[in-house]
């Protein structure tokens, strides 16, 4: 079984806004939904959504998925426990991620997932920024992970390590629901750390690895500083991926995609475009400059 579970019960207090912070959008749809599609395209057994009692709309955008409500804002150990019923020891691997880490590729999840497969419990992906600020620390010591420290909990020497945690790992299914169990809150927040089943599993001989990971597609989304600089990474691949198949794009850098925006080889594109949900570009097709589209579905130029 291949399982995986979305912690999406944080308010976004950062975003100063009305909208629970996973329904911002970025190319043209929730945050939320972005790392839903990822994770569908793994062809996972179960996924479920871990929210607050007050987050309905969340529910109604990624059902029709499993829901667990974290009664308590008391962590992130004590959210995945919200869904204890999916986590009953099975075989398999279950992924826990984060609701508003939407970048995250098929790729380097599938990798993290083969990982565990092999014979590795516990495998978190950790990933170096320019600046850790205040990211989770990953200790290393001799080449494999021994525990990761919370920024708030870490001496002065561990917050000058450069190795950090992106929040994502992926848990052998036979011992996932007994760490979480184990994780106590002795911490500065007096929360239950999901990090801290990864010093739990190193003394229990269980084996503990990590991988690393782009610091582009590990970043989270707490303000709206973030959530420009996640849709500048969601552009930066949606412009690449179509210059790949035979697109024309004049001026990349001022030509904006959806989600779901389609288009063909030989299709020109002149600067300053928007491309709204809901467009189809036939192959040779040229959209002119300072165009705005959305529902449509633009002819080629061999069509009538």
């Amino acid at each position: 079984m291949k399982k995986a579970i979305v912690l999406a019960a944080g308010n976004g207090v950062r975003m100063n806004s009305n909208i629970f912070k996973v329904m911002h959008e970025i190319g043209g749809r929730p945050i939320i939904k972005e790392i839903l599609y990822t994770l569908e395209q793994m062809k996972l057994d179960e996924i479920a959504f871990v929210i607050s009692k007050e987050m309905s709309v969340i529910q109604e955008a990624v059902k029709p998925y499993k829901i667990f409500i974290q009664e308590q804002a008391l962590g992130t150990a004590h959210a995945t426990l919200a869904a204890a019923d999916m986590i009953a020891p099975f075989d398999g691997t279950c992924f826990i991620l984060f609701g508003d880490h939407p970048l995250f590729t098929k790729e380097t999840l599938e990798k993290t997932q083969k990982v565990c497969e092999e014979g590795t419990d516990v495998v978190v992906i950790g990933f170096e920024p320019d600046n850790p600020g205040c990211y989770g620390r990953l200790l290393i010591n001799d080449g494999e992970l021994n525990a990761i420290v919370e920024f708030k909990d870490a001496t002065m020497e561990q917050r000058r390590i450069r190795l950090c945690n992106s929040g994502v790992m992926c848990v052998n299914g036979r011992v996932l629901l007994e760490l979480l169990k184990q994780v106590k809150n002795q911490t500065a927040s007096g929360e239950f750390y999901l990090t801290d089943i990864v010093g739990i599993a190193k003394k229990k001989g269980l084996k503990v690895g990590y991988i690393l990971g782009d610091k582009e597609e590990v970043a989270g989304i707490n303000s709206r500083k973030e959530l420009a600089e996640a849709e500048k990474v969601f552009q930066k691949r949606k412009r690449l991926f179509f210059m790949e198949r035979g697109v024309t794009l004049k001026d990349p850098e001022t030509t904006y995609f959806s989600f779901d925006t389609q288009i063909e080889k030989d299709v020109v594109v002149e600067p300053c475009v928007f491309f709204g949900t809901g467009v189809y570009v036939e192959k040779g097709a040229l959209i002119p400059a300072f165009s705005r589209l959305k529902d449509k579905r633009v002819r080629g130029k061999n069509e009538n």
